[in-house]
């Protein structure tokens, strides 16, 4: 019986090692028979690191040549909009990521913490007409996993961003340079200014959506972009 896992090495196949730093990992997988397959990955997380794994796996156990594998690994990507990295030669990670709930973002801010040499730097807002009950609970989330955390909007729909944000930051003392922002891009770009080398730049929220809706329009915003903007004036 074959086994697999990312923390046992007495499964069949598992890590022998990983080694992130703020463009991915270098990793070391040990298979049946004891084979070796080492490479860069652009990934990061442990549950991209289970599902690479897994693929690595199934690859190799149909026939896939390791050489071959070992070759594509830089290659590979995880779900859009998920721990997805902009990577513009900056010397801090930067990753958006959809998470939208209050465990979803104290899961996301846990890698985060994992990965940062340095501090995490993270952006989140909550969107409008949905449930207010969590608000307060995802600014919590936010405080608790973030050493700077920035709150702003996400989609208000038909209400107020100001509303939204006075939701989120309930019983939370915001002291610089955590700060409320009303404006997305300008809170993303303020995150990445205050970026330094091994910090980690979280996005959090929308993802890969490509618009942000206020009062019934959708405008055309998307984190991926206006998080290369910002690192690349910030160059």
């Amino acid at each position: 019986m074959l086994t697999l896992s990312r923390l046992d090495t007495s499964a069949t196949w598992h890590y022998a090692s990983i080694a992130s730093d703020y463009v991915g990992a270098s990793v070391s997988i040990r298979g049946s028979g004891g084979i070796l397959i080492e490479g860069k990955t652009a990934l990061y997380g442990g549950f991209n690191f289970d599902n690479l794994l897994m693929a690595v796996a199934i690859a190799v156990e149909s026939g896939i040549d390791p050489i071959d594998i070992a070759a594509i690994l830089p290659t590979l990507t995880g779900a859009v909009g998920r721990l997805e990295a902009v990577s513009l030669g900056q010397n801090f990670t930067a990753l958006v990521d959809y998470a939208h709930s209050p465990d979803a973002v104290k899961r996301v801010l846990e890698t985060a913490s994992e990965i940062a040499d340095g501090k995490v730097i993270a952006v989140l807002g909550c969107g409008g007409d949905r449930d207010k009950t969590k608000r307060t609970l995802m600014g919590q989330a936010l405080h608790e996993g973030a050493d700077i955390a920035i709150y702003t909007s996400d989609n208000p729909r038909s209400e107020k961003a100001e509303d939204i944000l006075v939701q989120m930051v309930l019983d939370i003392d915001v002291v610089p340079p955590s700060e409320v922002i009303i404006d997305r891009a300008q809170a993303i770009r303020t995150a990445v200014n205050l970026a330094q080398a091994g910090d980690v730049v979280m996005v959090l929220g929308k993802g890969h959506e490509k618009g942000q809706e206020i009062n019934g329009q959708v405008h055309e915003f998307d984190d991926r972009i206006e998080l290369a903007k910002a690192i690349e004036d910030k160059k």
